[in-house]
Formats: structure tokens, sequence, C-alpha cells
């Protein structure tokens, strides 16, 4: 059974650095230090069957098993030795880490033994043989563990199969792991789950001789964190029951328990393989772990990030608006762009395209009414300001009496100072000055102005409204910059 989860709220502009560079650097250390590990490999397999090591040693192991040697299938009717029979129990040696180690320690072919010199020099011949790979210098070995093995293993393979498989399922969770939890905890987490699938692997088989290699270890750790932290959440997954395959939804706890039961079926009855189950099922454990550490006491992670985007109803109206709008039927266009507006009534760009429909009849009350819903929101944001100035101004000069609110009004004052029109907002704050001196904010205003003027150049005016500030409102906080600003000498 395959269950794969899926996603597709992947976005490049929050790409998933952490799983990018943890392919490439699977993808290095393969392709880089392991590439010649395979011709490696065949030499030392080709040397063990081709010398007398594979008879002596398969010999020993039926014996050991309590067979009867040369009376056994091991060997056909001259007395040569049955290949399939011998491969089938040498991959059977290969799993009795018991056996192995007493052999390592000359307890089967003892020294006494009339083929224990010849074995034994032909043993280290293939040991030296197996050392020059890769993955039998920085692969796990139980027997032999070394400290920087617990970390190494995880980023070597057996071959471009076992890479192109890792990297597909690192790639399919560790991109929504990490777009939940973040790229701390998601970094951590692959060292950590690597370490406990390595230590569960090391615990069953202390006596193990061969090198425990591989990211799935890991991978599998990011499978029991991702099943515990969106455990509410229905995922969507890929499921292939080897004849049949489909796509469905299912909350991602119950992911867990049938990829536990998966591994432990596979171990205890999928025969011989080199796949470490074991290693799995300690990634899951440590990985589940994890996430639920994060659940109770970090609450670093949003599972919210898997929720669907919301379907975008408002730019296929615009668009439809547009091409009524270039065929010259205002009136159509008009009627979508409303109909865009109440989907989403701060859309800007729906504002726009409606306020240029609709100052073709200046008289038209939807004329001023779409551009004081329009003024309003751009006014709330400076990097609006710009467009804000092109609309008043626009307005201004088409209607002969502008409708616009004293509030609206008083927001354009620093906005039409600070984006190079400061003469424009001297007028309406020269109107404000009298007509309502005590409206609020006018201080500010007159501030803003002067502002607006000393970044023009225009150093009278300047002057001007500090004097303004001074004069009328010397109690105020501006009115006692601009007092200071006074004071100071001028530079010519």
């Amino acid at each position: 059974m395959l269950l794969i989860p899926l996603t597709d709220k992947i976005s490049w502009r929050n790409p998933p650095v952490v799983t990018i560079v943890l392919i490439l650097i699977n993808c290095f250390v393969y392709f880089i230090f392991q590439f010649g590990d395979s011709k490696k490999y065949f030499k030392a397999e080709e040397f063990y069957f081709t010398s007398r090591l594979a008879e002596i040693e398969i010999e020993r192991y039926a014996e050991y098993r309590n067979t009867s040697g040369k009376e056994t299938s091991l060997y056909n009717a001259k007395g040569q030795l049955n290949e399939k029979e011998a491969l089938r129990c040498y991959q059977e040696m290969l799993k009795d880490y018991v056996y192995l180690d007493k052999l390592s320690n000359d307890e089967i072919i003892t020294p006494r033994d009339p083929e224990y010199q010849q074995w034994k020099e032909l043993r280290d011949e293939y040991e030296y043989l197996r050392s020059e790979i890769t993955s039998s210098k920085y692969g796990f070995i139980p027997t032999k563990a070394k400290p920087i093995t617990f970390l190494t293993y995880m980023f070597l393979h057996g071959g471009f199969g076992h890479l192109f498989g890792n990297m597909l399922f690192l790639w399919l969770v560790g991109c929504m792991l990490e777009m939940g939890g973040g790229r701390k905890f998601y970094s951590t987490s692959y060292i950590l789950t690597g370490l406990g699938a390595v230590t569960l692997f090391w615990l069953i088989y202390p006596k193990s001789p061969v090198p425990l290699i591989g990211a799935s270890g890991a991978i599998a750790g990011f499978m029991g964190a991702f099943t515990v932290l969106y455990y509410k959440k229905k995922v969507k997954i890929f499921y292939s029951l080897g004849f049949y395959f489909n796509y469905l939804k299912v909350r991602a706890i119950f992911l867990l328990p049938i990829w536990v039961a998966n591994e432990f079926y596979q171990l205890l009855f999928g025969g011989i393989s080199n796949v470490a189950y074991v290693a799995h099922i300690g990634g899951l454990i440590s990985g589940s772990i994890l996430g639920l550490i994060n659940l109770k006491f970090l609450h670093s992670f949003n599972a919210d990030v898997l929720e669907p985007e919301p379907e975008d109803e408002v730019s296929p109206i615009i668009e439809k608006a547009l091409q009524h709008i270039r065929q010259l039927d205002m009136e159509t266009g008009g009627k979508l762009l409303e109909e865009a507006l109440i989907k989403e009534p701060d859309h800007i760009g729906a504002m726009t395209h409606l306020f240029n429909v609709r100052k073709s009849d200046p008289q038209d009350p939807r004329f001023h009414e779409i551009t004081i819903k329009l003024l309003n929101r751009l006014t709330l944001e400076n990097n609006n300001y710009e467009s804000a100035k092109k609309i008043f101004d626009e307005y201004t000069e088409l209607t002969k009496r502008p409708r616009l609110s004293p509030n609206l009004y008083f927001k354009m004052i620093p906005i039409l100072s600070r984006v190079g029109s400061p003469e424009k907002a001297e007028r309406i704050l020269a109107m404000f000055l009298k007509q309502k001196p005590n409206f609020p904010g006018i201080p500010t205003a007159l501030l803003k102005l002067a502002t607006g003027y000393r970044q023009k150049g225009v150093h009278a005016k300047y002057q001007k409204c500090l004097q303004v500030l001074d004069s009328k409102y010397p109690n105020s906080t501006e009115g006692q910059i601009a007092r200071r600003n006074l004071s100071k000498p001028s530079s010519a």
C-alpha cells in the first residue's frame, strides 16, 4: 500500500527553502561523493563470489543452521555450488546478525580450522574492498558505531532509485511541514527524527555489521510529525493498492496508524529486503513525539496553511467589464464593476475603473459617489498617495461643484503637501483656517504643509507656515516645533 499526502499550496513567493536545501545536499553527496560507489560495490561482490570466500562462508552458514553441508541443495550433482540456492542462503546470512557477529569474532571458522588462513586472507581483502565504499565509511554500522555516522548516514543513498524515492517523499511531506512549522522547527526535526530512527535501529540490531544509509528515517519522522501537527485537518492523499489508485481526503492523524502498521507488516511478513523498516518506525515515533511537543509547548505551528485560498471571484468580473468598456459599452461595464465591488468593496482596481467610466458624465451623482469611496480608500496607505492626488486633481477639474466632505478635504492636505503640490494643500487649509480654525488636526496639517514647502525649496512659504503655527497655535506641540525652527539661523 502506498499513501502520499499532496498539496497545491506551495508558493514561490515564500518557497520551502529548507526542503530545497536538504534535497540539494542529499543530491550533492550522492553525485559527488557516492557516484563511483556502484563500481566499488560490484568489485567487492565480484571478488566475494569469484574467490572461494562465498563457498566457504555459505557452506559454514548452512552447517550453522544444522543442515548437512554438501548433501543439501547448495551443491548440484557434480558437486558444484548451486548459484541460485547459494544466493538465497547468502541473503539470509546477511540478515543473520548473530551469525555474522560470531563469524567476525572467529567463532564460526576458528584458527584451528584448516581453511582458517585462506578464509582470513580472503575475508580481509573483501573487507578492504568494502571499506572503500562511501556508505561503509560514513553509513551507520551498529557493531562499529561512530558518533559522526549518527548524522552522516541520513545523507547517503544506495542508488539513484533510492535517492529519487526519498527526495520525492521529502518534497511532498517536507514542504507542508515547513510551511506550517517554520524553518527552525523543520530543520531541527530533520536531524532529531534522523537520530531517533538510527537509535531504534541500533537498539534492535546492535550486532548488525551492515551499514544503515538513507534519508528515509528522517523523512518518516517528518511523516509522523505531519500527522500529529495537522491531525484535525483533512489532507488530500494519493493512494495505491497496486492494482488500483485514486485520491481522497482524510484527517491527517488517520495516516499515522496506517503508516506504522504498514512498516510493521513489511518488517514481519515482507520477506528478505534491504529496507530498514525499523529505522522507519523509529522515525515515525520520534516525529510524532516532536509534533506533540510542538503542539503542547512550542506552539510554533500553523495548521491553517493547508486551507485552500479563497477563490478570486472579482478579477474575472473586472476583466469582463473591461472587455465591454473597450467596446464602448460603458453601461454594462459599469454594472459589472459595481457587481465586483459588491463582492469586494475595497478593491482599488475596480473603483478606479468605475471612476474612469463615470467621469464621462461629471454631473452624474454616481461619479461623485465613486470618487468619494475611491479617495477614502486611497488616503489610507502611503503607497497610494500619488494615485489619490491624481484622482483628486482629475475630479476637481471635471466638476464645478465638488461634493467631498470636510474630512476628506482635510485628508488631502498632508497628501498634497507630501507629493509635491503644497500650493493646492495651502488653498484647502486656508479655507479651514477661515471657516473652521478650531478643526482638529490643523496644527499638524500646517506643519506638514511647511515641510512640503521646505522640500520643494520654497523657503518663504515654509517660514510663513511656521509663523502661522507660532501665532495661532502657540501651545500646541506643532507650535513649539515651529518656534524652535524659527529661532534657528537661516542658511544661505
